[in-house]
């Protein structure tokens, strides 16, 4: 914090120089939650009685909402008191929730807003812009009950001014405050964050909700700027980099306008080479290698790390063409040597579990290269480590439901009281693979089902707007509905 804000909490002491025998410790600037935490204290002004008021600082990091900056301010000589979160960072996608709400248990869903999350409400015609309002952890009552005192605030003065429009903003209060005491079902509530930072939280989990859809998507330029961010500055930045030096100093060459089968030296062994780090923009070193599955693809297996913050990170992708069809593989895991089959879950590939009703959602975990234990205790860490939602403050039937599911998991991953179940990659890119031993016969464990991919499936992976041929004919693919005429009006 000294070095970041130039600024020493009044409760610390100051920190030591070491001394030659002693080696530099590494400093921790966004530290695990924990109850051992100290907040960072500054005296500052207070906004409403201009007299001195105390702000705390607390850097941390949250599952799922990564680096958080949590600031509260408090003022005894008036009473004023104000909270906000900021992010240290963004998602590398955006995201958007769109969630039908149906009863009065919906308004007790927990949500996280980020500070540059847009707020919708269709039927309403209502749009909450980010500027409105900072980071907020909250409920859908609490969103709610936000959206009115934001309408209410002035509303007595702007009377005397012009009260036709004030009655008119008092009727669209009252239509808010009917959803928010549960008489105005049903209502879609949606989130879109380009910084993709925002959740509404699933009190199903771990299965799917069906009133539930998320979409991911890349941030626009101007998304980029409205927060914050200047993407010509990082082109800028890129450029300046001088990447023949660079690869020089990496431990092989590889030419990338060369296909896999042409660079000899990437199957060898890892071409290791300096690349940027994300968390703290110093150099770190990328290590790439391929690998060939038999009766498969071949796959491109990265590695990332970085001596100056300890990030680590790890990349599974295939190599080769786009499959012209999806295809979904269903594995019945039947005695515990199943366990120890070679596995491959694609970043595209939608992951079942039917015995628990647990669906992972395309993007889940990435590509991850593994067994079929590794794979199930790769999903209940991921479960238990990776949800915002899922703490001291859960609500009991959804944390027993949770923890239900997890030991489901922890049983399924050592096979134990000998129970079965069944495990379902649906992949439109048709990149998943599970080990078959029996090959070239059939494994009567597993179906194959290869289907052809539908158009809305073509449109996310963005394959309706790829042509190589025939250029002059309107892109088609999967099967897009028939065009209708627009309408005028």
């Amino acid at each position: 914090l000294k070095s970041h804000f130039g600024i020493v909490s009044m409760n610390q002491e100051p920190l030591k120089q070491p001394t030659q025998n002693e080696q530099p410790q590494q400093q921790v600037i966004y530290a695990n939650l924990s109850g051992d935490q100290e907040a960072t204290v500054i005296e500052s002004m207070c906004v409403n009685c201009l007299k001195q008021g105390e702000t705390k600082l607390l850097l941390t990091k949250i599952p799922f909402f990564k680096d958080v900056i949590i600031m509260s301010f408090a003022c005894e000589e008036c009473g004023f008191r104000n909270s906000e979160i900021q992010t240290g960072a963004i998602q590398e996608q955006g995201v958007k929730i769109n969630v039908r709400m149906t009863n009065k248990k919906d308004l007790n869903r927990e949500i996280v807003k980020s500070e540059h999350c847009t707020v919708k409400i269709p039927e309403l015609d209502f749009e909450y812009p980010p500027a409105s309002k900072k980071a907020m952890i909250s409920t859908v009552e609490g969103l709610l009950q936000t959206f009115i005192d934001g309408l209410n605030q002035g509303l007595e003065e702007r009377k005397e001014q012009d009260p036709a429009v004030c009655d008119q903003i008092e009727a669209f209060i009252q239509k808010l405050v009917n959803m928010r005491d549960g008489f105005g079902f049903p209502f879609h509530l949606i989130f879109d964050d380009p910084s993709g930072n925002s959740y509404i939280k699933n009190p199903f989990a771990p299965s799917s909700d069906p009133e539930m859809k998320i979409e991911k998507f890349h941030a626009t330029k101007e998304q980029f700027e409205a927060m914050g961010f200047d993407p010509s500055n990082a082109i800028e930045e890129q450029k300046t980099i001088d990447h023949k030096d660079s690869l020089k100093q990496a431990h092989k060459m590889l030419d990338f306008t060369k296909s896999l089968d042409e660079n000899d030296q990437l199957k060898d062994e890892s071409l290791r080479f300096p690349t940027l780090c994300s968390s703290c923009g110093e150099m770190g070193e990328n290590a790439m290698c391929t690998i060939t599955v038999p009766y498969f693809k071949e796959l491109i297996v990265m590695a990332f790390s970085c001596d100056n913050c300890g990030g680590k990170s790890r990349e599974v992708k295939v190599g080769g063409e786009i499959s012209e069809k999806a295809k979904k593989i269903t594995f019945r895991i039947e005695k515990p040597d199943d366990l120890q089959r070679d596995v491959f879950k694609s970043e595209s590939s939608v992951l079942i579990i039917p015995e628990l009703d647990l669906e992972l959602m395309s993007g889940t975990l990435g590509g991850v290269f593994t067994t079929v234990e590794g794979l199930i205790n790769q999903i209940s860490e991921h479960l238990k480590d990776n949800n915002p939602f899922f703490g001291d403050s859960a609500d009991p039937q959804f944390k027993n439901a949770m923890q239900s599911t997890i030991q489901k998991l922890e049983g399924y991953s050592q096979f134990k009281d000998n129970e079965k179940f069944t495990i379902i990659l649906d992949d439109p890119l048709a990149n998943c693979f599970i080990l078959n031993p029996f090959y070239p016969n059939d494994d009567p464990q597993i179906d194959v089902d290869v289907y052809d991919r539908t158009f809305e499936q073509n449109e996310e992976l963005g394959l309706n707007d790829i042509k190589t041929e025939n250029y002059e004919q309107k892109p088609n693919g999967g099967d897009k509905p028939e065009d209708k005429p627009k309408e005028t009006a």
